[in-house]
């Protein structure tokens, strides 16, 4: 009954919800000493799921054979460490600026993905309802 819509959605809102986890817990650390900043990646994987990437996809047909292609509920976001060298002498590499700019942008990624998720609903509550 549901399009791909319903299982896309809360996947991509729950990255969204970790990546503001993960910014956040950058800028909470910034005066750390040796602290390496976190990121976290999702968007890549999903879109091999959904077939959208320019990788090239291996068939199967056995469950035994090799599958680079995920499934979308295996998809998962992963956070890593950015190993990048840091300019200041302390070892830190949070950029305060930059983490503030992410977490504003991942915010209003957020926000679209909410307004899609109501837009959806508000879709199946006409259908649902009759309105003439």
């Amino acid at each position: 009954m549901f399009d791909l819509t319903f299982s896309i959605l809360p996947q991509a809102m729950n990255a969204a919800s970790v990546r503001n986890s993960v910014i956040a817990q950058n800028i909470a650390n910034q005066s750390t000493p040796d602290y390496k900043r976190k990121y976290v990646t999702f968007e890549e994987e999903f879109q091999k799921a959904l077939g959208s990437s320019d990788e090239i996809a291996l068939k199967t047909n056995k469950s035994s054979h090799i599958n680079n292609t995920p499934s979308l509920s295996q998809v998962q976001p992963q956070i890593l460490q950015d190993a990048s060298r840091s300019n200041r002498e302390d070892g830190n590499n949070v950029n305060i600026d930059v983490e503030s700019v992410n977490m504003y942008i991942n915010g209003m990624y957020y926000n679209g993905l909410t307004r899609l998720m109501n837009y959806s609903i508000q879709r199946y509550n006409t259908v649902i309802k009759g309105v003439r």
